[in-house]
C-alpha cells in the first residue's frame, strides 16, 4: 500500500509515588494515524578509505529520506477525568480537535513531493522544502480547543491580605497552533571566524554539527483567561492573541548559540482588568456593586511587536521588529522594554521619562491602591515629589545635573522645592 493508517489509539499515562504528593493520570484518544514515505541512497554517499576521517561525515552517509506521519484528531475524553497533581499545583486539562503532522526530509535537491507536480498544482503559500545537507524535521501542530483549570497553593502574605492556605485558581481556554522546524547539518568549514575566534573542532561531535530552528513559529489565542487569588481576580480580554516567530536561531549540539525571535501581542484593543472585593468574598460570585476594578494597561501597551534576542550565555536584549510600522514610535516602543531587560546608557533617561508620565503613573497608583492602600500612599508621595522637582527644573531651564553645582542655584532650587517660593 502507498501508506499506513491506524483508526484510533487510546493512550493513558499515570504516575504516582508513595514518597511524593499528588499523582497524574492523562488519557488521550488519537484518531486517524497515517504515515508514508521513502528511503533511498543519498547521492555521493560513497565511503572513500583514503579520505581523512571526520565526525562531520556521518550525516553524508545517511540515506535520503522523505517521510510523513500525522494524526488527524487528538482529544481528551471528558469521562476520563484526566488530571495532573504535583502536590503544589493541580491541573485538569481538556483538549479537542488536536492535529499534528511530522515531516522528515533530507538528501534531496528538490522537494520529492513536488517532483512530479505541475506548477499550477502547487499552493503558493506552501514553502518548498529542499534539504540536501543533513536532516530536517518539520512538525505542524494545532489544537482547535483547549481548557486548563489550575489550582496552586500560595504561601501566606499578610501584608497583601493573602491568608494561610490560599489557593490561586487559573482558568485558560482557547486555541493554539504552530510549526517547529529543526535542521541538523554540518557546520560550515572555516579556518577562522570573523571575530578572530577559533573555528569549531570538527572532530568533536558537539562542535561539528549545528541545529537551525529558523522559521519556527507558535500562536496562542485566548477565549477566556482569569486568575483568582482570595478576594482578587485578574481577567484577560477575550480574543487575546500572542505570537512568537523565530527569525534566526542556530545553535551547536550543546545548544549554545544566538537566537532572534519576533514577539507580538494584541489584547483586542482592551486591557486586562484587576478586580477586588472585600476579604472573605469571591470576585466570581460577588455582585457588581461590591466589586472594585481597574484596567492594568494603558492604550499603548495593549498591542505591540518587538524582536527579542537571546545571546549564547542567556543574555536578553530587545530591538525594533522588522515588521513594525515606521511611524510607530513613542515612549513605550522597543526601547522601553530593552531598558527593563538590558539596561544601557539610554535606559535611565527612558525610565525617568516613564516616571514623569503622569498618565501612566496614575494608572499604576490605581492598581497599587487595590493591592495595598498603605503602599499606594507611599508611592503617591514619592511620585508627587518627583513631579514637583521636574516642574521646577523645567521652569528654571535645568536639563543637566551639572547645572545644580553652583551654591546659589542649589539654594534657589531647594527653596522652591521645600517652600514653593524664594522667601526662605
Amino acid at each position: 500500500p502507498d501508506d499506513t493508517q491506524v483508526d484510533a489509539i487510546s493512550l493513558s499515562v499515570g504516575a504516582t509515588h508513595p514518597m511524593l504528593k499528588g499523582g497524574s493520570l492523562i488519557t488521550t484518544v488519537i484518531e486517524s494515524i497515517y504515515a508514508h514515505g521513502s528511503l533511498s541512497a543519498r547521492e555521493n554517499a560513497v565511503m572513500d578509505l583514503t579520505e581523512r576521517r571526520r565526525k562531520r561525515n556521518i550525516l553524508r552517509h545517511l540515506p535520503a529520506v522523505e517521510f510523513t506521519a500525522g494524526v488527524q484528531n487528538v482529544f481528551i475524553p471528558e469521562e476520563s477525568m484526566s488530571y495532573s497533581d504535583d502536590g503544589q499545583t493541580k491541573c485538569i486539562p481538556e483538549l479537542k480537535g488536536g492535529r499534528m503532522k511530522v515531516r522528515v526530509l533530507g538528501g534531496f535537491d528538490k522537494d520529492p513531493a513536488r517532483t512530479n507536480s505541475r506548477s499550477d498544482d502547487v499552493d503558493i503559500a506552501d514553502d518548498i522544502l529542499c534539504v540536501q545537507d543533513g536532516i530536517m524535521v518539520v512538525t505542524d501542530f494545532v489544537a482547535e480547543s483547549f481548557v486548563l483549570n489550575n489550582e496552586t497553593h500560595v504561601n501566606e502574605f499578610p501584608e497583601l491580605e493573602i491568608l494561610e492556605r490560599s489557593l490561586m485558581s487559573v482558568i485558560l481556554s482557547g486555541n493554539f497552533g504552530g510549526c517547529i522546524a529543526t535542521h541538523l547539518r554540518p557546520q560550515k568549514l572555516e579556518s577562522e571566524t570573523t571575530s578572530g575566534a577559533k573555528a569549531p573542532n570538527l572532530y568533536n561531535p558537539l562542535e561539528a554539527y549545528e541545529i537551525d530552528f529558523t522559521g519556527s513559529n507558535a500562536s496562542l489565542k485566548l477565549k477566556e483567561g482569569s486568575a483568582t487569588l482570595g478576594h482578587r481576580r485578574v481577567i484577560c480580554p477575550t480574543e487575546t492573541r500572542v505570537d512568537l516567530a523565530i527569525v534566526e536561531s542556530i545553535v551547536d549540539m550543546s545548544f549554545e548559540g544566538q537566537t532572534e525571535c519576533e514577539v507580538s501581542w494584541d489584547f483586542n484593543a482592551t486591557s486586562p482588568i484587576l478586580q477586588t472585593v472585600d476579604v472573605g468574598l469571591s470576585p466570581r460570585h460577588a455582585s457588581h456593586e461590591n466589586r472594585k476594578q481597574v484596567e492594568l494597561l494603558i492604550h499603548e501597551l495593549r498591542q505591540g511587536r518587538l524582536n527579542l534576542n537571546v545571546s549564547s550565555v542567556g543574555g536578553l536584549s530587545v530591538k525594533k521588529a522588522a515588521t513594525t510600522r515606521e511611524d510607530r514610535e513613542g515612549l513605550y516602543d522597543w526601547k522601553f522594554f530593552n531598558a527593563l531587560v538590558a539596561p544601557d546608557d539610554e535606559s535611565v533617561s527612558r525610565l525617568i521619562q516613564v516616571v514623569h508620565d503622569k498618565r501612566t503613573m496614575k494608572k499604576l497608583l490605581a492598581v497599587i491602591e487595590l493591592l495595598n492602600s498603605d503602599l499606594e500612599r507611599v508611592a503617591r508621595y514619592a511620585l508627587t515629589r518627583a513631579w514637583k522637582a521636574k516642574d521646577i527644573f523645567d521652569k528654571e531651564g535645568i536639563s543637566d545635573p551639572g547645572k545644580l553645582i553652583p551654591g546659589h542655584r542649589m539654594a534657589r532650587l531647594g527653596s522652591l522645592f521645600l517652600c514653593g517660593d524664594l522667601s526662605q
